[in-house]
């Protein structure tokens, strides 16, 4: 047999499996099976208080389904918002700030004027002309009286004793200005260490108000942490609340309540079972055979008798599972696929044929003739 032929009866042979391998794969037995299901436990330790639907009733998700007993819930998070009002009040309070500001510009004003009065008690203190120039006074009318006094001596009418009198009493009054001038430049001293303690006792004081700013605003910053706090501690109590009310994770039908109105919960016990109906799957078993990886996404259709008397009810949907493990006593492998239910026609439990379109998968996996040594 030349290569040609060789070729030719190989071309025929993948004809063949391609045809074989286009045909649809038929699952006779297969059932509608619940794609995602929920158990509603209790999240909080209680008496549950209500329950809101019954067996068979269609949920949404998020739809509260019961609820606890919630009083204590409820005034934990009146409580909450009460302080969260106050820390609110306390955080937006600007006074302290803007009355220790005023304190310390006040001081700050008080600080400068105490310097002014200590400049102008340091100079009176440092100034000594009056001493000086009393003293001058004090040494001409010395000199005066003491000339008059000798010339009375020499010639004792030539100045009269009033004259002289006068002239002495001109010298005591000078020698008390000269004790009056000392006295008063002690007093200057005086003054100066007592501006000086008020310089003291004004540096203290802003500092002390610097300090009260920096406290008030140090202050203004808890109360905002304060109230962010607060704003938390409500968020929790809120949440509490909400723990106590159990919402639907999914869209779907309540299955079965395992717990009735008065009984007390623990954290983690059932309340009842959600199923989801919209989107479902179904299960059946293939020859492995028939089975590549590619088949994984293939596209499926579905038909479920409803009753003998009507026609079957077609859906549609896809293959996303196809198991890894081979039966060693039949050669088949587990697949399912998910079909979308939104008019909730089909239910969990109804037997089905599950026709599987294997032509994706053929396209991919066809063989390709090989070229024999003798082509080129």
């Amino acid at each position: 047999m030349n290569s040609r032929m060789l070729v030719s009866l190989f071309s025929i042979l993948a004809g063949e499996v391609l045809a074989t391998a286009a045909e649809p794969i038929k699952v006779q037995s297969a059932f509608v099976r619940v794609l995602e299901e929920a158990d509603i436990p209790a999240r909080e330790v209680g008496v549950l208080a209500s329950l809101e639907v019954r067996e068979g009733d269609i949920v949404k998700a998020g739809q509260v389904l019961s609820r606890l007993d919630d009083d204590d819930a409820k005034l934990a998070v009146a409580r909450a918002e009460l302080d969260l009002a106050i820390a609110e009040r306390q955080a937006k309070n600007s006074v302290p700030i803007r009355t220790a500001a005023a304190l310390l510009k006040e001081a700050e004003q008080d600080q400068a004027q105490a310097k002014l009065s200590q400049r102008i008690a340091a100079m009176k203190a440092a100034n000594d002309v009056a001493i000086r120039h009393a003293v001058k006074s004090r040494d001409a009318s010395k000199a005066e009286h003491d000339r008059a006094a000798q010339a009375r001596k020499a010639f004792e009418k030539s100045i009269s004793l009033t004259e002289l009198d006068r002239l002495k009493l001109i010298l005591e009054r000078n020698e008390l200005e000269i004790e009056k001038a000392k006295f008063e430049h002690d007093l200057a001293d005086l003054q100066q260490q007592i501006e000086d303690s008020s310089i003291a006792e004004q540096d203290q004081i802003v500092e002390r108000l610097k300090l009260s700013v920096e406290q008030a605003q140090l202050q203004k910053e808890v109360d905002a942490l304060t109230r962010d706090v607060k704003a938390r501690t409500l968020d929790q109590a809120k949440l509490q609340l909400a723990r106590r009310g159990l919402r639907s994770p999914l869209d779907g039908e309540v299955a079965e309540v395992f717990r009735h109105h008065g009984e007390w919960l623990e954290p983690g016990q059932r309340v009842m079972r959600i199923v989801r109906l919209d989107r479902l799957k179904v299960e059946g078993f293939v020859d492995s055979r028939a089975i590549t990886s590619s088949l994984r996404g293939a596209a499926v259709r579905v038909l479920v008798n409803l009753s003998g008397d009507e026609k079957p009810v077609i859906v549609k949907g896809k293959v996303v599972f196809i198991s890894s493990e081979i039966d060693p006593v039949n050669a088949q492998v587990r697949v399912w696929a998910e079909v979308e239910n939104p008019d909730l026609v089909l239910r969990p439990g109804l037997q089905a044929e599950m026709i599987i379109d294997s032509a994706n998968r053929t396209a991919k996996n066809a063989a390709v003739p090989a070229k024999t040594s003798g082509e080129r």
